[in-house]
């Protein structure tokens, strides 16, 4: 429920990549982390890196699909504001929601979404791409090979990156 989601998503990324979870205790600690953050949980993983940070040296690339997150929240942690805006970062929208409301034909999957001041304040400078669906809960099908796609790039280029 609305009361206890923080909790269990925190709870959730202590288990899987904390010093004391199990799977931390394999020679595996080194493996770098992609996220797909989508609508609420953007938020709730900005939230969480604020606090605690020690997985953000980790990820290696994230995609955005209709974040809720604030770039502001992170004024005071310069780490964390330019992880969120640097090429590793990629925001994913699935309509154009402040003109027609969604009522307009979907843009072109990949495709260079525009940003305005509000745009800019609310997510910074991170690369924003049009999903190519107007609707919010197909949009990581509809982006799948875009997503991938950045995750791909972003792989290649990592010493630490192997594919088995």
């Amino acid at each position: 429920g609305k009361y206890y989601t923080m909790n269990t998503f925190q709870k959730s990324l202590s288990a899987l990549f904390t010093s004391s979870s199990i799977i931390q205790q394999q020679p595996r600690k080194q493996n770098p982390i992609y996220v797909v953050a989508h609508s609420a949980s953007g938020g709730y993983l900005t939230r969480h890196l604020l606090t605690s940070p020690q997985l953000l040296p980790r990820i290696q690339a994230i995609a955005f699909t209709d974040s809720t997150h604030n770039i502001q929240w992170t004024k005071h942690n310069p780490t964390l504001q330019s992880k969120l805006q640097d090429s590793s970062s990629l925001y994913l929208r699935s309509n154009d929601v402040r003109s027609l409301g969604g009522k307009e034909p979907p843009k072109q999957t990949g495709s260079k979404a525009d940003t305005d001041s509000f745009w800019r304040h609310r997510f910074g400078s991170i690369r924003t791409l049009w999903a190519g669906t107007n609707d919010h809960s197909l949009m990581h099908w509809s982006a799948h090979d875009v997503i991938w796609g950045h995750f791909d790039r972003h792989c290649a280029s990592s010493s630490r990156c192997k594919h088995q």
